[in-house]
């Protein structure tokens, strides 16, 4: 089962948890370089387009999204452009929040990403995303296992409960 069928079928919510400090994304390329150069963004390619009108639609509904990236220091420049993007998950009703690893040493155990479905109710569902060291995706892993569901709602809930806001983060960092 892929995220994008769960993101369409959650009843009540959707959550990310981001532990990763440098992504692959062949698709985010013309933009990272245009921001790396200072230069005006690229509007978003056809993947991110779908991402965003899903979170929308999600929204409209009125369904709870939110995103926590946990972050450690140096910021990667992966990072500082994924911060400058993240505007676009906000404006379609992502709430978008971020933990500073170093904040709390629970934090240090969190280090694979995963979405949460309807997170603390029963019909809870986890799909993990896994990753090669470099950051490329290299596939998911799916749990409707209640106790894995319980386990990942908690670490989800401790990064949330630890994130500042996009907006807070990237002013105090200096990044836009």
């Amino acid at each position: 089962m892929k995220p994008g069928d769960l993101y369409l079928a959650c009843r009540w919510s959707a959550h990310r948890l981001e532990v990763q400090q440098h992504y692959v994304v062949a698709e985010d390329e013309p933009r990272m370089r245009a921001f790396h150069a200072g230069e005006p963004l690229p509007p978003p390619g056809p993947a991110k387009q779908e991402t965003i009108e899903v979170l929308s639609s999600l929204h409209r509904r009125g369904k709870r999204l939110g995103r926590v990236h946990v972050v450690d220091w140096p910021l990667t420049d992966y990072l500082r452009y994924e911060l400058v993007v993240y505007r676009e998950n906000v404006d379609a009703g992502e709430a978008v929040g971020i933990s500073q690893r170093a904040a709390d040493p629970r934090l240090a155990d969190l280090r694979r990403d995963f979405a949460i479905f309807d997170g603390g109710t029963k019909q809870a569902q986890v799909v993990w995303f896994d990753y090669d060291p470099e950051g490329r995706l290299l596939g998911y892993e799916h749990s409707d296992d209640p106790d894995v569901a319980a386990t990942c709602w908690q670490q989800y809930q401790l990064a949330e409960s630890l994130a500042v806001s996009l907006d807070d983060f990237t002013a105090a960092a200096g990044i836009i």
